[in-house]
């Protein structure tokens, strides 16, 4: 077998051949396992900014949704502070009213008949005194409604409170 194999001639340029291709194949094999791994990371960074995405939409979301709820509070600040200036509008308005009649009644009769006005001066007393002290005063359910507001001086009530009818 030696002898034929001589004859044939030498076995090394065979292999070579063998060997080159084996050569390729493994190049071949190596750059397709690269371009393998490249797209893997390609699509791992895809999910992870998909993810990043994701998170800053639900956080522009809550954002959002923050906002609005900010602008729904400071209208109803504005209201509830358009509702306790009007409250206390009337109050002052009753105020004036019952030191009106008050005055009314000290000053002496002028006409025969006082009796009857001096009586119905009281009658009117006494409803505006009735209607003063049921009235709700401002900021008694303000632990309802929120945080107190703090007061400015014209909303501070200087006058002392008048007398009932029955002490005069």
């Amino acid at each position: 077998m030696v002898i034929k194999l001589q004859k044939e001639g030498s076995l090394e340029p065979q292999i070579e051949d063998p060997i080159s291709r084996i050569n390729e194949l493994q190049q071949e094999e190596l750059r397709i396992l690269q371009m393998h791994c490249q797209e893997k990371e390609s699509e791992a960074h895809r999910l992870d900014v998909k993810g990043q995405l994701e998170d800053l939409m639900g956080q522009h979301t809550d954002l959002w949704e923050f906002h609005m709820l900010e602008q729904r509070l400071a209208r109803e600040i504005r209201a509830l502070e358009r509702s306790k200036e009007q409250l206390l509008s009337e109050r002052r308005l009753q105020r004036a009213k019952l030191r009106e009649v008050e005055r009314r009644l000290r000053s002496p009769p002028e006409v025969e008949g006082a009796r009857a006005v001096n009586d119905r001066l009281k009658a009117e007393l006494e409803i505006l005194g009735e209607q003063v002290q049921s009235a709700p005063e401002v900021g008694a359910s303000e632990g309802e409604a929120g945080p107190q507001l703090p007061r400015s001086r014209d909303e501070e009530d200087p006058e002392p409170p008048v007398a009932a009818p029955d002490a005069l």
